[in-house]
């Protein structure tokens, strides 16, 4: 009969931490939910993921007995550099994990795990804001973000051939009561969809999914987008690890890393940012 031992079920053990912690990072993150994951293009040995994106045709009516012209598609890449590595790195004294009546490490596990998710979101909503069309909010103080501006986005998108489904709209905290308010806005909890809630999802106006985000620089602005704005690539599943520290300290040390990437694709033309600086 063949025995179980540490050495068989290490591996076992790790992988389900890093389920666990996945998870954790999926279900915590606002932004990472509303934008594209590339992270099964991860070579191994790469520092970079090349995201290739083509032109369009254009059709033509042929009249008779004439000869078309042929037509040619135009390729590019958006390169992801995974150059952001995300760390947290923590003691677990002797004392505090014996008298506590709590599983101290899970406890960390759990807070590392939201901390990155806010680390991965600020990543990205660093990227979202960055954009070539812009409009301005309307008012000219205590900026609220309007009907009129949400439409004036939708109409650019729309004018952009930005595809009508898989577009979302990221506003900040202090926004969400005008929101909430806005005629036409339909809140989460009355509507049924065939997708799951991401995370921070208020509801949908104009064919915008709304999320609500604590990442942004200012209160006074917010972004529309298509879902291909941003990319977002991981090396590897985040990383849990543990070690017993120096004999002096009678601590053992804790630490979770996450190498990725976050890029704007197509130089920002799949997003409107508005602000109240702004021009159209």
């Amino acid at each position: 009969m063949a025995d179980t031992g540490v050495t068989e079920t290490v591996a076992t053990s790790i992988d389900v931490v890093a389920a666990i912690l996945q998870q954790e990072l999926i279900e915590k993150a606002v932004l990472l939910g509303t934008i594209t994951d590339y992270s099964s293009f991860v070579m191994a040995g790469a520092n970079t993921v090349k995201i290739p994106r083509t032109g369009s045709f254009s059709v033509t009516n042929k009249a008779e007995n004439t000869a078309t012209t042929t037509a040619n598609l135009t390729f590019a890449t958006d390169s992801i550099e995974l150059n952001i590595h995300g760390h947290i790195v923590a003691e677990i004294e002797d004392i505090a994990a014996e008298q506590s009546v709590l599983d101290i490490e899970a406890v960390y596990m759990e807070r590392m795990a939201t901390a990155m998710a806010l680390y991965v979101d600020n990543q990205i909503a660093g990227a979202i804001v960055k954009g070539t069309n812009e409009i301005q909010l309307s008012g000219a103080s205590n900026l609220v973000l309007t009907l009129s501006n949400i439409t004036d986005a939708r109409k650019q998108l729309n004018e952009a051939d930005v595809p009508q489904e898989d577009r979302w709209l990221a506003i900040p905290a202090a926004q969400e009561e005008a929101m909430l308010n806005l005629d036409n806005f339909t809140s989460a909890d009355k509507y049924g969809s065939r997708d799951a809630l991401v995370n921070g999802e208020i509801g949908r106006v104009y064919g915008f999914r709304v999320v609500v985000t604590n990442q942004f620089a200012s209160d006074s602005e917010f972004t529309a987008y298509h879902k291909s704005h941003v990319a977002f690539a991981r090396q590897v599943s985040p990383k849990f690890e543990r070690q017993r520290g120096a004999l002096t300290k009678l601590a053992d040390e804790v630490s979770l890393s996450l190498l990725f990437g976050v890029k704007q694709l197509d130089g920002g033309s799949r997003a409107i940012y508005a602000d109240e600086t702004a021009v159209a």
